[in-house]
């Protein structure tokens, strides 16, 4: 158990870390600041995580070789990032980010840009931030790294539940519509459906602005969230 709060520990960390990196990258492009990155509620992006782990225990092995440590972290990151956007394309049948406005891209979905700041960053963790991570973390109490580990699996699990539940209410359920034009039971799904869920749905179209969606009634949906109540005359 101890291993397992520790790990995640540090997948938790870097994911928060990975957050804050994204909203000052967001901001030093476009000159504004925007907390609503990725579609979890909390302030992290586990694909940060995810990716320092397979950096920290995959090839903390190069670690004296800083050229293979960097052009190693650039494949392995990429490729992570490749395969989830993939998979939650597939998924969600949402296109969660395109890179297709910059050079060298593979189906937008990764870049050369991003890529070099991957392996930076992959020589950056293991040569800096884990030895401070890893000397913090084992200066703790182990009982109170377990409870804390705990709690934060917990959060992170519910936190992860009500996010997805919240992009899958994106979907109407049309099986049961029986007009040819069903232009009016939509809207009156998409209304039931938003009631209770608007500000995640809002936080998600904040959290990628960009965002694609191969449905008619995502646009619904989005017109709904973001309409302006009219002025009484």
């Amino acid at each position: 158990m101890y291993n397992v709060c520790f790990v995640f520990l540090l997948f938790f960390i870097y994911s928060i870390l990975g957050y804050f990196i994204e909203v000052t990258g967001i901001y030093l492009e476009s000159g504004k600041l925007n907390f609503s990155r990725g579609y979890f509620i909390g302030p992290y992006l586990p694909i940060f995580g995810f990716g320092s782990l397979i950096v920290t225990y995959y090839l903390n092995r190069y670690s004296n070789d800083l050229i293979a440590l960097y052009i190693m972290g650039m494949f392995f990151c990429c490729l992570l990032e490749y395969l989830t956007s993939f998979v939650m394309e597939k998924i969600f049948k949402l296109r969660w980010w395109d890179y297709s406005h910059k050079k060298f891209n593979l189906n937008g979905r990764i870049c050369l840009e991003t890529g070099m700041f991957f392996g930076l960053g992959s020589v950056i963790i293991i040569k800096i931030i884990n030895p401070i991570l890893f000397s913090l973390l084992k200066s703790l109490n182990h009982t109170f790294l377990i409870i804390l580990g705990i709690v934060l699996i917990v959060v992170f699990v519910f936190d992860f539940l009500i996010s997805t539940f919240t992009i899958y209410k994106l979907e109407i359920d049309t099986s049961k519509f029986t007009n040819k034009d069903s232009t009016s039971q939509i809207k009156e799904e998409v209304k039931k459906s938003l009631q209770k869920y608007r500000f995640f749905h809002k936080r998600l179209f904040k959290a990628f602005p960009n965002i694609e969606r191969n449905n008619s009634n995502y646009d619904k949906i989005r017109e709904y969230i973001y309409k302006k109540k009219d002025k009484k005359k």
